[in-house]
């Protein structure tokens, strides 16, 4: 009798990657052709890559609105207008930064929402959740930040002295870390978007010569359609041979050419060099 096969217990699951940690892997390995990239796209284009990414994302905010919606005071950096500036370097700054220097934006997000609260005008997103206690807040050395609270019978020397340890920092104000981690989290989404953008159309395109998508646009003219008489009715741009520009007709892709050629040449240059390596 043959004997009993040993039980393997199945290996536990990886644990999902954040958001946080998918922007950090991908920068890592993608921050030079991304930028590369992005920054040879035409304005039209870098419009509809955050509009894909982020499709309520304004064009501008008004600074001398009387009543500024949550949105603007949440994340007045994202807008169309601000991203975009100096061709799109500062949505470039703004990846890098988040990617590499998360404990240092931290600090300037809470610096940021530490000054609306003081005015009075921090957006908040727990509805009623606290309206019955005389103050909820985080512990910040909690691994899990559960909130805590203090009921109106709680003694004022025992509140006055969480709200001591506030203004040290050890704690933090429950209402602040919600809207810290709401501001955060349209961030993170914005950007891990534009990422997985760039990863479909870019890092894993199998199509040869083409793109099956017009999300970023002729390069030359910021078409989303074909514009040949032999692709009428084609959804579809073509694709330059870098895989990193897209034109609507062969003509503009020729007229684009001396703009181009000279980011065209370096990524395809790379791009021979990454493949050897990865050969040997």
């Amino acid at each position: 009798m043959a004997g009993a096969a040993d039980s393997v217990a199945p290996a536990a699951p990886a644990p999902a990657e954040s958001p946080s940690e998918y922007l950090t892997r991908f920068w890592r390995a993608n921050a030079s052709a991304f930028m590369r990239w992005f920054l040879a796209l035409p304005y039209a284009g870098q419009v509809s890559l955050l509009r894909n990414a982020s499709p309520d994302i304004p064009l501008s905010y008004d600074p001398k609105e009387q009543r500024p919606q949550a949105t603007q005071l949440l994340t007045p950096e994202l807008t169309l207008k601000a991203l975009l500036e100096e061709n799109g370097k500062v949505l470039l700054r703004l990846m890098n930064a988040r990617a590499t220097k998360a404990d240092q934006c931290s600090r300037h997000d809470l610096l940021y929402l530490a000054s609306l609260r003081a005015s009075g005008t921090m957006p908040t997103f727990s509805g009623d959740t606290f309206k019955h206690v005389s103050l909820a807040f985080i512990d910040l050395a909690d691994p899990e930040h559960n909130v805590q609270s203090l009921l109106p019978s709680a003694s004022p020397e025992i509140i006055e002295q969480k709200k001591d340890l506030i203004k040290q920092g050890k704690l933090m104000e429950a209402d602040v870390w919600l809207t810290l981690q709401m501001r955060q989290q349209v961030m993170l989404t914005l950007l891990t978007n534009v990422a997985h953008t760039f990863e479909t159309m870019f890092l894993k395109q199998v199509m040869v010569g083409e793109v099956s998508a017009a999300e970023v646009g002729c390069r030359y003219c910021g078409s989303a359609t074909r514009n040949e008489e032999a692709a009428e009715g084609a959804t579809t741009l073509l694709r330059c041979a870098c895989e990193a520009a897209f034109y609507c007709s062969k003509e503009h892709q020729v007229e684009d050419w001396t703009n181009h050629k000279t980011c065209c040449k370096t990524i395809r240059k790379e791009k021979a060099a990454a493949e050897k390596q990865e050969a040997n």
